[in-house]
């Protein structure tokens, strides 16, 4: 029954959303209905979420745990986030710099561990697979972006060289429909192997 019970109300919820989705009409309103519940839902899982983890570090601290001092660092930045954002509001100019001075330095720090990772995996590759068509491409697409995002042809100011340019600075926009049109049909899959029972939270 707890396996059997969720396949129901996944399904039933899936297939109510797809009748709302393609019936004009009274559709839309049932529509409306059910993305309110979801987005009450998924803010209670988050609130929920948030809870567990403050007090997960709360006993970090109460139990003197190594690393305490870090949980005490969450727990206090959080506090006072929490305050400031209920005392001036989330739109105030104080608070949404004061947001992204914390925010920007941490985001260009993943992006520097995010280029390291991705250049000691290229070089990997090149390793492991030596000089063939998929890692000479790879190698050239990724010297040709990085000329292209330093700018120096574009200063040229040459109407040629820039509609290339143009082209080229257009392909990822290309691969990345592709990964979209793929993440699309797979959420599609999976979402039939839910509505029948194929897949659920009982599943391996």
């Amino acid at each position: 029954m707890k396996r059997i019970l969720p396949l129901i109300v996944g399904g039933l919820s899936a297939l109510t959303v797809l009748a709302a989705v393609f019936l004009p009409g009274q559709g839309s309103s049932v529509l409306t209905v059910l993305l309110n519940w979801v987005i009450v839902l998924a803010a209670i899982t988050f609130l929920v979420a948030v809870a567990s983890l403050a007090l997960t570090h709360l006993r970090f601290i109460i139990t003197g745990k190594k690393g305490f001092l870090l949980s005490l660092t969450l727990l206090f930045s959080f506090a006072v986030t929490l305050v400031f954002g209920f005392l001036r509001g989330v739109e105030d100019p104080v608070f949404l710099k004061w947001i992204g001075a914390v925010v920007r330095p941490i985001e260009s720090a993943l992006l520097g561990l995010v280029a390291l990772v991705m250049m000691s995996a290229a070089l990997k590759i090149f390793r492991e697979r030596g000089w063939s068509a998929l890692t000479v491409s790879f190698g050239v697409s990724a010297v040709v972006f990085l000329v292209l995002g330093l700018g120096f042809l574009q200063n040229l100011n040459l109407p040629v060289l820039n509609g290339v340019i143009r082209f080229v600075e257009g392909l990822p926009m290309i691969g990345a429909r592709g990964l979209l049109i793929g993440i699309a049909i797979g959420l599609l899959m999976m979402a039939f192997r839910v509505i029948f029972g194929m897949e659920g939270p009982g599943n391996d």
